[in-house]
């Protein structure tokens, strides 16, 4: 009987615990957050040294935080890396130049958390650091490609003695799905325009049309082209010693990586520690610290008049879409308010968007149209503007690329899954009347008909059309001159300056720059929209989602995580929606 009772105790008790420790662990949760929340202003000493961790991810707009204090959590925390928006950080290193507390800056972290637009804004940022007479100095255990071609422009770049140095070029990787389509008897049923369209090949094909791998090609030589010869010149060299360095790579032992002039020197992180404490900077200030201590000293704030940016971030959907993804109506509000307000004299439309549903983008193209009407609008581009993306940026008074930016690609397609063999196989079968021909939709189930097939490809052949015209009218050309250059084909910032898709190379601030400029605002502050509409536990799931996602391409490698985006992407689509969009499952590897 006595064990028995102590069964039941235990049990009891354990259900209690159960039942109460969710309870205990909100009450903590919120206890931390308030305690967080009063934490005391960073102590920023004279010849203090600012450590900016460089693999935090980095976006052009970083979801807005509901509560600041969340940012200090996840900090202590050490799990959860919140997003850092690009402006932020640009524009705290220009104050951190002229602040007479800071001595220099300290570049930490293993990989870039931001794409190649961020990567080549923030060494521009960096390389203005410089000029101010200040020290840049890096440390690494080991340095992914774009951390090292953003720390290279340090005064000194340091190794750990078992590090490495991954300079090896770059490669863009396709993954085709013909082979498995045929196996498991599923399958895409293909519409589009354009030679160089190379979005649906993965659905068709075993490798590479010729078409796409030269265009490939072309696209990574230049954007490599750009950044390498940046580091190179950073550390003292030219293009040969590039070719040298990347080709064997060198960098893949720490010895080799010091011999080759990768790198000043090998040292453990505590010597590391002990250098820059012989910079005078023995008090630290990190990053975050630091922008919670300029918030409001920012150059982000003027005068009475306005420009506001307007960002497009991620693909461009139909309906009401989330934070992370382009949608007509986040859009539509952010324009209504630039066009409303008397105090915002120009604007500035931030894109960074492979492009997206066709109807979507043409809405959002009216909008410049209409708002350009009354005041200047100035196109910002960052990693990508391609498709839809450059789709909703054609018709921008002035159109700013990085030189990185992939960017073009216009063209059309649609496509419609597949499983009817799949179901087949497996005793599925479906049958149908309809009214007239055309009248049933194409499901997974059932394959579009010769007669449907038609009308859609006449619908992808239209929108290329229209595509294709939007973009003569708003960039001066005709339409036979956008046709020999469009066909689907992806260009870099470079050359889409050269072939006139863009009127000028550089980034977010030029972007601003000039709007002001073209509206005659010389002391103007900087509003942002559209804002976030999400709520407060929506975003922090955005944040942790981010981040998860992060973790999970770590874990499983970029292939296949490719592979599952675009099944999902795939899988996603039911009815069929004419798309201009760069290629699903394709990585461009820096």
């Amino acid at each position: 009987m006595g064990q028995f009772f102590k069964m039941f105790f235990a049990a009891l008790l354990a259900g209690v615990v159960l039942m109460i420790l969710p309870f205990i662990l909100i009450i903590g949760f919120f206890s931390a957050l308030a305690s967080l929340g009063s934490q005391p202003e960073p102590v920023v000493r004279p010849a203090s040294t600012l450590v900016i961790d460089l693999s935090v991810p980095i976006m052009d707009r970083a979801v807005e935080d509901p509560m600041a204090i969340f940012t200090s959590f996840s900090t202590m925390a050490g799990n959860v890396s919140m997003p850092v928006s690009l402006r932020e950080m640009t524009e705290t290193i220009a104050y951190a130049a002229q602040d007479d507390n800071i001595g220099g800056i300290s570049l930490t972290g293993e990989g870039f958390g931001g794409g190649m637009a961020q990567l080549v804004a923030i060494r521009k940022a960096l390389d203005e650091f410089k000029a101010s007479g200040k020290y840049v100095t890096a440390y690494a255990n080991l340095y992914s490609q774009g951390d090292y071609i953003v720390k290279s422009l340090a005064d000194k770049v340091f190794l750990n003695p078992n590090g490495t140095v991954d300079f090896k070029g770059m490669s863009m990787t396709s993954m085709f799905f013909k082979g498995f389509e045929q196996k498991y008897g599923v399958g895409v049923q293909v519409f589009r325009t354009g030679k160089f369209k190379s979005a649906v090949e993965p659905f068709l094909l075993e490798k590479m049309s010729p078409e796409n791998r030269r265009q490939s090609l072309e696209l990574i030589s230049t954007i490599w082209d750009t950044l390498s010869i940046a580091a190179a010149q950073s550390r003292g060299y030219d293009r040969e010693w590039v070719d040298r360095v990347a080709s064997q790579r060198l960098g893949f032992t720490a010895s080799g990586a010091l011999e080759c002039g990768l790198v000043d020197s090998l040292l453990y992180a505590e010597q590391y520690d002990a250098y820059l404490d012989s910079l005078g900077g023995e008090n630290r200030v990190k990053y975050a610290e630091y922008a919670r201590h300029v918030t409001g000293r920012l150059g982000m704030h003027g005068g009475e008049d306005r420009v506001a940016v307007i960002y497009a971030q991620g693909d461009i959907v139909y309906g009401k879409g989330t934070v992370s993804q382009i949608s007509e109506e986040a859009l539509r509000k952010g324009f209504e308010k630039a066009a409303e307000d008397d105090r915002v004299k120009a604007v500035v439309l931030r894109v960074n968007s492979p492009g997206g549903v066709s109807i979507t983008a043409d809405n959002i193209w009216k909008m410049v149209e209409d708002l350009k009407g009354e005041k200047p609008v100035v196109v910002s581009m960052g990693d990508y503007a391609a498709s839809g993306g450059y789709y909703i940026s054609c018709g921008a008074d002035y159109i700013f690329a990085e030189p990185t930016t992939i960017t073009g690609s216009i063209g059309v397609f649609a496509y419609i899954p597949n499983v009817e063999e799949l179901a087949g196989r497996n005793g599925i079968t479906t049958d149908q009347v309809s009214i007239y021909p055309n009248s049933a939709d194409p499901t997974i189930l059932t394959p579009v008909s010769p007669g449907l097939s038609k009308i859609i490809q006449n619908s992808v052949e239209q929108t290329y059309s229209q595509f294709v015209g939007r973009v003569a009218q708003g960039r001066g050309m005709t339409w036979d001159q956008v046709d020999a250059i469009a066909q689907g084909r992806v260009w870099s910032g470079v050359s889409a300056l050269q072939i006139g898709l863009v009127d000028e190379i550089g980034g977010l601030d030029q972007a601003i720059a000039k709007a002001a400029d073209l509206a005659g605002a010389v002391d103007y502050s900087v509003v942002e929209y559209p804002k976030t509409s999400a709520s407060s536990l929506e975003q922090v799931l955005s944040i942790l989602n981010s981040d998860a996602q992060v973790k999970v391409k770590e874990l499983v490698g970029e292939d296949l995580y490719g592979m599952y985006r675009t099944v999902r992407q795939v899988s996603e689509s039911g009815e069929p929606v004419v798309l201009t969009r760069l290629p699903y499952g394709v990585a461009v590897r820096l």
